[in-house]
Formats: C-alpha cells, sequence, structure tokens
C-alpha cells in the first residue's frame, strides 16, 4: 500500500489477545514504513448486531470445507497475518488493555502512537500523561453500544482536557464541510472521513474520491467565509452554539 500511494499510511491495530501476534503485527508496520500507530481502544467486543442475525442464511448446514469460521480463520485471509501463527488468536481485541500496555506499546516502535476511541476528559488527560502523541474522538459508529454519546457530543471535553499539548482527531458522521468547521470549531486538530470517500470511490473510482474531497473543501471554505475565519486559527469556539 505504502508503495502504491508513494508515501507513508497510518496503521490502525487492532490488538489480538495473543501478544506475539501483536508485536508481529507492529514490527511488519514499523518495516514497511508506517510513521503512525493508532491503537483501537473503543471497541472491547463485537456488537449485538440485531439486524444481521435476522437476515443470516438460513441453511445450517456446516461449510467447513470451504470456510474456517473461528476469529483466526478469518484473519488468515489477510495477507498482514501471513506466517503468524494463529492457534491462540481468539479475538481481535485485548480485553486485559491498560496503561502498562500502552507504555509496552511505545516502548515496542518508534511510531507515533495514537489512542483512537477517546471520549472522556479524564482518559484525554491520563493519555497525555502517559505519552500518546495524539488522541482520537471516536465511538466505532456507535455500533458497540448505541446508547453511548456521539464523538462530537465528546469533543469539547475532550479537547478542554488536551489543552493544546497533543493534537485532537475526531471521525464518525462527517458527511459535510460545516460539519469539518463545527468540529474545528470545537477543538479537534484533524477530522478523518469514512463513508464520503467510499461512496465516491463506489461510483466513480479515484475520481470520485477527488470530487469528495472537493466538495468537502468547498463547504468548509464557504461556511468560513460565511462565519468571517478566514484562516482555520481563527475558527474557534465561539463560532458555534451548542444545544441541549
Amino acid at each position: 500500500m505504502i508503495g502504491a500511494r508513494g508515501e507513508p499510511v497510518w496503521f490502525q491495530l487492532y490488538p489480538s489477545n495473543d501478544a506475539q501476534v501483536m508485536r508481529a503485527l507492529v514490527k511488519r508496520a514499523e518495516a514497511a514504513g508506517c510513521r503512525v500507530l493508532l491503537l483501537t481502544v473503543d471497541m472491547p467486543l463485537g456488537p449485538n448486531r440485531e439486524t444481521q442475525l435476522r437476515l443470516a442464511k438460513q441453511d445450517a448446514r456446516p461449510c467447513a470445507a470451504c470456510h474456517d469460521g473461528t476469529f483466526a480463520g478469518y484473519v488468515r485471509r489477510k495477507p498482514m497475518f501471513d506466517g503468524l501463527d494463529l492457534a491462540k488468536v481468539e479475538d481481535n481485541i485485548a480485553l486485559g488493555m491498560d496503561w502498562d500496555y500502552v507504555k509496552r506499546l511505545r516502548d515496542l516502535t518508534s511510531m507515533k502512537v495514537v489512542l483512537k476511541g477517546v471520549v472522556t476528559r479524564e482518559d484525554a488527560a491520563l493519555a497525555v500523561e502517559h505519552g500518546v502523541d495524539a488522541v482520537y474522538v471516536s465511538n466505532h459508529g456507535g455500533r458497540s453500544e448505541e446508547s453511548g454519546r456521539g464523538a462530537l457530543d465528546s469533543l469539547p471535553e475532550v479537547a478542554e482536557a488536551v489543552g493544546g499539548r497533543i493534537p485532537v482527531l475526531v471521525d464518525r458522521g462527517f458527511r459535510r464541510g460545516t460539519d469539518v468547521f463545527k468540529a474545528l470549531a470545537l477543538g479537534a486538530t484533524a477530522v478523518g472521513i469514512g463513508r464520503p470517500y467510499v461512496w465516491g470511490l463506489a461510483a466513480f473510482g479515484e475520481e470520485g474520491v477527488l470530487a469528495v474531497i472537493r466538495m468537502l473543501k468547498a463547504e468548509l471554505v464557504m461556511a468560513m467565509q460565511t462565519c468571517g475565519t478566514p484562516r482555520l486559527r481563527d475558527v474557534g469556539r465561539d463560532r458555534v452554539r451548542l444545544v441541549g
């Protein structure tokens, strides 16, 4: 991927419950030229996907001849896991993650370490205290626990706790340039987009992705002009009004 893109990419780590596999993945990403490691901390277990269960196939005959239904069987099809012993892999999240785990990860790699899934001021302050390079406000689209707060609702307190000491990223549900403006006003350093560029890619390939980015940028510029903020650093909390 890095070779095709011509510049480094970030690697999002779902930390396997097998420490050996986790270390191997980190080292492979680092060797490939990744400069940033996103440690996923906001999805400690799979969600209760009721719709998926209702729509599951009714044919209950085993298909082990074609598919290995275990998690190890699932990740074995991914090149990142080639050659690794997956016998002990039960899930893609280490349930025992704590701040010592984060320290061991930082000591393991020279990549920048970003915590993805921070949604409270307490965890944000601890992240700074424990030396992470950035925090990423995200709740995995609310798929794990749908009654939790949205990422944008969590952003102000995280940004306040960080106090400009490290970057604050955010994603989840950003569809327009005005959404990006709001996130920047509430303290985000950068905003991640997911589905919009995928929609563009599905419709028109690379040109579709570029079109989505151009539209988001144009809408952001329009919002900045409307709100009297000629520079990104002028986009502050006084430009938005929180309701609720």
